[in-house]
C-alpha cells in the first residue's frame, strides 16, 4: 500500500458512540434475537453491538475478500461458519464497512437456506459508490476505514499511522507477522 493512501482512523471512544448511536436506531425499529458477524471485520462491532442490545446469540461466519490494505480479491468466499439456531428468528448480520456490497450479500445467500422471520443489517460505515446499503450504519465515507483493532495489521502493510492512534506506544508492540516455513 502506499503510504499516501487516504484514511480515517477512527478511536475507541468513537467506536463506542457510533454503535451506541445504532444500537439505539435498531431498539426503535427492530428486535433481533441474533447477531451473525461477518468475521474479520464485524467481529468486535458485532460483540459490541450485542453487548448495547443484550443479545447474547451471535453467530460467525469467515468471509475472505481483501488481501490487504485497499487489496480487494477478485470475489469474496466463505472460509467458515459457526452459527446458532436461525430458523423463526429475528437476524442482524454485522459488518465494520461496506465497499462493493459484495461480502454481506455472500452472507446473505448462505442465510437465504433458514427460515429466520427477519433480517437486517449493520455496519459501522458505507463507501459512497457501494450499491448496497445497509439496514443501518453510521457514516458514509470515501477513505480506507482504519480500526482501532487492526492498527498492527495496517501498520504492516506500510501505511504510518502513528499520529492518529490514541497510544503511537502500542506500534512498538506491532510484531512482523511468520512467513511460511517459520521465519520473519
Amino acid at each position: 500500500m502506499a503510504s499516501n493512501t487516504k484514511y480515517r482512523y477512527i478511536g475507541w471512544l468513537e467506536i463506542h458512540r457510533a454503535l451506541s448511536i445504532l444500537a439505539e436506531r435498531v431498539r426503535k425499529e427492530y428486535s433481533p434475537d441474533t447477531i451473525i458477524s461477518i468475521v474479520k471485520g464485524g467481529l468486535i462491532p458485532a460483540r459490541i453491538i450485542g453487548d448495547l442490545l443484550g443479545i447474547d446469540e451471535i453467530g460467525y461466519v469467515g468471509v475472505k475478500f481483501y488481501k490487504g490494505v485497499d487489496k480487494r480479491g477478485e470475489k469474496p468466499f466463505v472460509t467458515f461458519t459457526a452459527l446458532p439456531r436461525l430458523d423463526y428468528r429475528k437476524i442482524l448480520i454485522v459488518d465494520d464497512v461496506i465497499e462493493s456490497g459484495r461480502t454481506i450479500n455472500t452472507v446473505v445467500d448462505l442465510l437465504s437456506k433458514y427460515n429466520y422471520s427477519g433480517l437486517k443489517s449493520l455496519a459501522l460505515f458505507v463507501k459512497p459508490w457501494s450499491p448496497v446499503k445497509p439496514d443501518y450504519y453510521y457514516e458514509v465515507v470515501d477513505k480506507w476505514v482504519v480500526f482501532p483493532w487492526e492498527v498492527c495489521e495496517t501498520v504492516r502493510e506500510g501505511l504510518d499511522i502513528t499520529k492518529d492512534v490514541e497510544d503511537p506506544l502500542i506500534i512498538d508492540h506491532c510484531t512482523v507477522p511468520l512467513r511460511e516455513g517459520g521465519e520473519l
